[in-house]
């Protein structure tokens, strides 16, 4: 991502499937539209390296943010939810056209 303009389309369109996917659940009860800023500063960063983003990779941003069931941020990252897993299509979806 070379320039300001497409990094900022970039960080747009995955807020707004953070924000529709609202993993935690806090968005219809005030949270920000920005809750998910940093989640998504990484996904942005990991689209623009050429990751693709798997259920797998979108546990393992959850857990470094989030940690696991019981709030850990320790040890082994707990499997992808049926959630995360459809996050992840729709991520992978924009990945496809990114660029395009």
């Amino acid at each position: 991502m070379d320039t300001a303009p497409e990094y900022e389309r970039v960080r747009g369109a995955i807020t707004e499937r953070l924000n529709a996917h609202d993993l935690l659940g806090v968005l219809p009860h005030g949270a920000p539209e920005d809750e998910y800023d940093s989640e998504m500063e990484d996904f942005a960063v990991l689209i623009g390296a050429g990751t693709t983003i798997t259920p797998e990779v979108v546990a393992t941003v959850w857990h470094k943010w989030f940690g696991n069931s019981r709030g850990e941020t320790a040890g082994e990252v707990e499997p992808p939810t049926p959630a995360m897993a459809a996050l992840a299509a729709d991520l992978q979806a924009f990945q496809r056209d990114f660029g395009k």
